[in-house]
Protein backbone atom coordinates (compact mmCIF):
# COMPACT_ATOMS: atom_id res chain seq x y z
CA UNK A 1 0.00 0.00 0.00
CA UNK A 2 0.81 3.44 -0.47
CA UNK A 3 1.78 5.42 2.62
CA UNK A 4 -0.49 7.51 3.95
CA UNK A 5 2.06 10.79 4.04
CA UNK A 6 2.37 10.55 0.03
CA UNK A 7 -1.42 9.89 -0.60
CA UNK A 8 -2.48 12.70 1.33
CA UNK A 9 -0.40 14.87 -0.84
CA UNK A 10 -1.92 13.47 -4.19
CA UNK A 11 -5.50 13.36 -3.45
CA UNK A 12 -5.86 16.28 -1.01
CA UNK A 13 -7.16 14.30 1.89
CA UNK A 14 -6.34 14.67 5.17
CA UNK A 15 -5.92 11.06 7.01
CA UNK A 16 -2.74 11.33 8.60
CA UNK A 17 -4.70 14.42 10.39
CA UNK A 18 -7.41 12.41 11.13
CA UNK A 19 -5.12 9.93 12.31
CA UNK A 20 -3.57 12.16 14.82
CA UNK A 21 -7.01 13.54 15.94
CA UNK A 22 -7.91 9.65 17.10
CA UNK A 23 -5.05 9.09 19.45
CA UNK A 24 -6.59 7.17 22.60
CA UNK A 25 -9.10 5.88 20.97
CA UNK A 26 -9.69 2.09 20.11
CA UNK A 27 -10.20 0.78 17.01
CA UNK A 28 -10.93 -2.83 14.85
CA UNK A 29 -7.44 -4.56 14.91
CA UNK A 30 -7.52 -7.83 12.72
CA UNK A 31 -3.40 -8.09 13.60
CA UNK A 32 -3.97 -7.82 17.71
CA UNK A 33 -4.69 -11.50 19.34
CA UNK A 34 -8.15 -9.72 20.78
CA UNK A 35 -9.24 -7.83 17.70
CA UNK A 36 -9.21 -4.91 18.97
CA UNK A 37 -6.44 -1.98 19.61
CA UNK A 38 -5.77 1.27 21.00
CA UNK A 39 -3.95 3.96 18.89
CA UNK A 40 -0.94 5.79 20.90
CA UNK A 41 0.68 7.87 18.89
CA UNK A 42 1.44 8.61 14.95
CA UNK A 43 4.78 9.39 13.74
CA UNK A 44 5.72 12.88 12.82
CA UNK A 45 5.95 11.65 9.34
CA UNK A 46 2.62 9.96 9.01
CA UNK A 47 3.51 6.58 7.75
CA UNK A 48 3.71 4.55 11.37
CA UNK A 49 1.58 4.69 14.15
CA UNK A 50 1.97 2.38 17.65
CA UNK A 51 -0.50 0.69 18.92
CA UNK A 52 -1.31 -0.90 22.15
CA UNK A 53 -3.71 -4.15 22.56
CA UNK A 54 -7.04 -3.95 24.45
CA UNK A 55 -9.02 -6.47 26.15
CA UNK A 56 -12.39 -7.69 23.78
CA UNK A 57 -15.63 -5.82 24.39
CA UNK A 58 -17.41 -9.18 23.97
CA UNK A 59 -17.73 -11.72 26.48
CA UNK A 60 -16.88 -14.47 24.15
CA UNK A 61 -13.37 -12.43 22.83
CA UNK A 62 -9.92 -12.39 24.22
CA UNK A 63 -10.15 -10.42 27.74
CA UNK A 64 -5.94 -10.87 28.04
CA UNK A 65 -4.15 -8.79 25.56
CA UNK A 66 -0.37 -8.93 25.01
CA UNK A 67 1.64 -6.25 26.60
CA UNK A 68 3.95 -3.34 25.06
CA UNK A 69 3.60 -1.02 22.42
CA UNK A 70 3.31 -2.14 18.13
CA UNK A 71 4.37 -0.76 15.58
CA UNK A 72 1.85 -0.72 12.64
CA UNK A 73 1.59 1.05 8.93
CA UNK A 74 -0.32 4.34 9.25
CA UNK A 75 -2.74 2.99 6.37
CA UNK A 76 -3.74 -0.38 8.24
CA UNK A 77 -4.92 1.85 11.50
CA UNK A 78 -6.56 3.82 9.49
CA UNK A 79 -8.53 1.66 7.52
CA UNK A 80 -9.98 -0.02 11.10
CA UNK A 81 -10.53 3.30 11.98
CA UNK A 82 -12.68 4.75 9.20
CA UNK A 83 -13.01 2.08 6.65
Amino acid sequence: MINLSVQDKFDGSSKVAELKSAIGKEFSDNHSSTNRSKLISVSQCGNVCVTAEVPSPYKSGNQTPKGGYFKQPSWLVWNGMFY
